[in-house]
C-alpha cells in the first residue's frame, strides 16, 4: 500500500512538475530582478526630478478675480511651479485649470502649449540631454507602444535623446509629470506581467489565472513533503521504532 502510494505520490509531484515549473523559474526569475534591480532607474528618477515644487501664494485681489472664472465648485488648490511660471492648479469635477501667478501676469491657462513642454521637461533633467521628440496623444490616437495605461489623458511623450530610451510623459492640463518610462522600467514591467500572470493590464493580481497556479504550487510543494514523509530512511526508522515500543 504505501509503496503504491508513494508511486502515486510521485507522479503527482511529477504531472504538477511538469504544469508549472516554467512558471516557478519565472517567479524566480522575476523575484531575483525586482529585489536587485534599482527602483530609483525603474521609475526614471535617476534621469528626471519627477517631485513637485509648491509655493505659498496670497489670496490678494487680482487672485481672486481669476477664480471668478470658474464657474463650478472648486475641489482643491495647488500652488506649483512649472519651469519658471508659478500656477495654481485647480481642479473642479469636471475640469483643471492652471492660473498663472507671475509677477504682474494673472490669466487663465487651459493648458501647456508644446513649447512649455519642452521648456518643463528639459528643466526638470538631472543632465543635459536633447528632446528627440514630442507627440500629443488622445484617446483617439494612444497605442499600446506607449506603455501609458489606465493613467490621464491627455498627455505629451517627451522622447529623450538617451541610450535608455527614456520617454516623459507630462499633462498639459494639470502641468504635471505622470509617467517615466525607460528600457529598465520595459524590463521590469516584463517580468512583473510574468510574475502576477496578468497579460492584459499587468495590474490585476486577484486575476484566476494566477490564483489557480499559486493553489498548483501549494500542491507540488505539499506532495514533495510528502514523498521526502513517505521515502525517508530516517522516518522510516522512527516508525519501525515506535512499532517496536508500541
Amino acid at each position: 500500500m504505501s509503496r503504491k502510494l508513494s508511486l502515486r505520490t510521485r507522479r503527482i509531484h511529477r504531472y504538477l512538475g511538469i504544469s508549472i515549473g516554467i512558471q516557478f523559474l519565472f517567479w524566480t526569475l522575476g523575484g531575483l530582478y525586482f529585489s536587485w534591480n534599482n527602483m530609483k532607474d525603474v521609475h526614471g528618477k535617476t534621469l528626471v526630478d519627477k517631485a513637485e515644487y509648491n509655493f505659498a501664494f496670497e489670496y490678494n485681489e487680482p487672485v481672486r478675480k481669476l477664480f471668478t472664472v470658474i464657474q463650478e465648485p472648486i475641489k482643491s488648490v495647488e500652488a506649483i511651479v512649472v519651469h519658471k511660471d508659478s500656477l495654481l492648479r485647480v481642479a473642479t469635477s469636471t475640469k483643471n485649470y492652471l492660473l498663472k501667478l507671475n509677477i504682474n501676469q494673472y490669466s487663465v491657462k487651459e493648458s501647456l502649449t508644446e513649447s512649455q513642454i519642452r521648456a518643463f521637461v528639459e528643466s526638470r533633467l538631472k543632465e543635459k540631454i536633447e528632446i528627440k521628440e514630442v507627440n500629443y496623444l488622445t484617446k483617439e490616437n494612444i497605442t499600446k507602444s506607449h506603455e501609458y495605461r489606465e493613467k490621464p489623458l491627455p498627455v505629451y511623450a517627451v522622447t529623450l535623446d538617451h541610450p535608455t530610451n527614456t520617454k516623459v510623459y507630462v499633462h498639459p492640463e494639470l502641468a504635471k509629470i505622470t509617467s517615466v518610462r525607460n528600457d529598465n522600467w520595459r524590463r521590469f514591467d516584463f517580468l512583473w506581467m510574468l510574475h502576477v500572470m496578468d497579460f492584459e493590464t499587468r495590474d490585476h493580481i486577484t486575476n484566476w489565472t494566477l490564483r489557480i497556479f499559486s493553489v498548483l504550487g501549494l500542491a507540488t510543494i505539499f506532495s514533495g513533503f510528502y514523498l521526502f514523509y513517505l521515502s525517508s530512511p530516517t522516518i522510516r526508522k522512527i516508525k519501525k521504532k515506535i512499532t517496536k515500543d508500541s
